[in-house]
């Protein structure tokens, strides 16, 4: 039997902690979907009901939009969204957004929302007619206690590997350190309407300073404000 000479062993016995190495995971392509609207304090009256069922509930019509603003494709499979304090927590299942297309996610408490809708185990079956056409989904929650708070909070889009990649935060300023460099917009707390992202820029401005109403899941106006519109006037 040949005997391997002595440097050459040396070589491989040095090799061996390399390949012994676990592979790096494979970076997760871009681009990714943008929050384009969140709806965290639902006014007292009855004109907080963006789910559209008659019923005005302060946790169940809590929302967030998110949206394809790319010219391509994005396979949202296992992006999720999440709070500051795991209140609220959703990860998609298998859905790919086309170029311009949108998502609503519902919290759901005492809501009943008409027309297609998902849920985390499974995409609904069309886009819905009664919010633009968008993808429609619920928590199906049923606790009064599971829902984003008015004061303090923060709604943190994550990619599949768990990496933030686009964040609203609201009267907080302590932000932790993340394992990505994530897209962070400050918004002011308590509202009294929703947060919206328009279309040409990654500025989040109250949905009433756009246009006067108090959200649009579904749909993402212009940069066109009621003050332009004044200033035209």
């Amino acid at each position: 039997m040949a005997r391997i000479p002595v440097a050459t062993s040396c070589l491989l016995i040095a090799a061996a902690p390399a390949l012994a190495q676990p592979a790096a995971p494979p970076a997760v392509p871009f681009p990714h979907p943008a929050i384009t609207e969140v709806f965290f304090h639902v006014p007292r009256d009855s004109e907080g009901d963006p789910s559209l069922d008659g019923v005005r509930d302060p946790v169940g019509d809590e929302f967030v939009e998110i949206a394809n603003l790319h010219d391509r494709p994005i396979d949202i499979t296992g992006y999720t969204l999440a709070d500051r304090g795991g209140q609220i927590t959703f990860t998609f299942p298998r859905l790919t957004l086309e170029p311009g297309e949108v998502v609503v996610l519902f919290n759901g408490r005492n809501t009943t929302i008409k027309g297609p809708v998902g849920s985390a185990a499974e995409a609904p079956t069309a886009r819905n007619p009664n919010f633009n056409r968008a993808w429609v989904f619920t928590l199906g929650n049923t606790q009064r206690n599971r829902a984003l708070n008015n004061q303090k909070d923060r709604v943190v889009l994550s990619d599949p590997a768990g990496a933030p990649v686009d964040m609203v935060v609201w009267g907080e300023t302590d932000m932790r350190d993340y394992i990505s460099q994530p897209r962070i917009a400050y918004v002011k707390p308590s509202p009294g309407c929703s947060v919206q992202r328009v279309r040409d820029t990654g500025e989040l401005l109250l949905h009433t300073e756009i246009d006067g109403a108090l959200f649009s899941p579904g749909w993402i106006p212009d940069r066109v404000t009621v003050a332009d519109a004044e200033d035209k006037d």
